[in-house]
């Protein structure tokens, strides 16, 4: 029998019968001491009256409108406060609403019913570990951001414009003339050669999420277009769950934003920093100097 006594504190707000025994399961199994499971409609009111806990899961499947909005809206004042630390899995379709009330680092969005990737978000938001850039459950796929910044910084041609150690990645390149314009026409021939390498190789070989949805929104911008949470996932070209872990990370980085919809209170658009979309220009630049030609 378990140390109740240590026992971190779980909540549990589902929709479904089959999402109360899934998450119940996954607490079982990673040694948390269930505080209550109970349906959507009573999260407020619960929260409101938890004295204490560490966790708060929430697997919903459908869209409970303004119920599930508050529900949001309590889990990420609950985390931003350091009241509790939460998962949120949702079904995909759900994804842009629940983007849209939930930001913060406390709290795990998950858009598909997956033990490995449920057992790591309670890992991670349990323990207070750091975040992972790479979904275990998906075999190593990805590169960490730094990464992406340091392969962006080799194909710059001037070695003065790679960052030290000491200064921000982010910061655009000193001494640099504005980049030549690249077409979006070019990037998204870049995005269809990644899909047929994929077709061809298979989609694990050589999976990169980040320069997915850096492609992706690089694109976007010069076209000026706004892209959503759920597209960009699709465009990632991976499991939803490992996009938005993705997607997260890079935000924190500082090389995507989220802008809000000005025309949907339920969705937020994803775009380039500044500074990313500058480093973007000067990738294309430098490494189709000619243009398309």
């Amino acid at each position: 029998m378990g140390d109740w006594g240590s026992a971190p504190t779980v909540l549990i707000f589902a929709d479904s019968p089959e999402a109360s025994a899934f998450a119940s399961e996954r607490v079982a199994a990673t040694g948390g001491r269930i505080a209550a499971t109970l349906p959507v409609d009573q999260a407020a009111d619960r929260l409101d009256r938890q004295i204490a806990v560490d966790l708060v899961i929430v697997d919903v499947v459908t869209d409970h409108g303004g119920e599930l909005d508050r529900l949001f809206d309590r889990i990420e004042t609950g985390a931003a406060a350091g009241r509790f630390a939460a998962i949120v899995m949702i079904a995909p379709d759900l994804i842009d609403i629940a983007s849209a009330r939930i930001g913060h680092d406390a709290v795990s969005l998950l858009a598909e019913r997956d033990e490995a990737a449920f057992d790591m978000a309670i890992a991670e938001r349990l323990r207070a570990s750091e975040p992972q850039l790479r979904d275990k459950s998906e075999a190593e796929r990805g590169l960490p951001v730094q990464h992406i910044l340091d392969e962006m910084a080799r194909f710059v041609r001037d070695p003065d414009m790679v960052p030290s150690p000491d200064e921000d990645p982010l910061e655009p390149p000193r001494d640099i003339d504005d980049a030549t314009p690249v077409e979006a026409a070019l990037i998204r021939d870049m995005i269809r050669a990644r899909r047929l390498r994929d077709e061809l190789f298979g989609p694990g070989l050589f999976a990169d999420p980040a320069w997915d949805i850096l492609l992706d929104l690089t694109a976007a911008r010069i076209e000026g277009r706004s892209v959503a949470v759920s597209s960009l996932c699709i465009a990632a070209a991976v499991p939803a769950t490992t996009a938005l872990r993705w997607i997260k990370q890079l935000t924190e980085t500082g090389l995507l934003r989220r802008v809000a919809d000005p025309d949907d209170g339920r969705r937020i658009f994803i775009e380039l920093s500044d500074a990313a979309a500058r480093r973007m220009m000067i990738y294309f630049a430098n490494t189709f100097p000619a243009g398309r030609n």
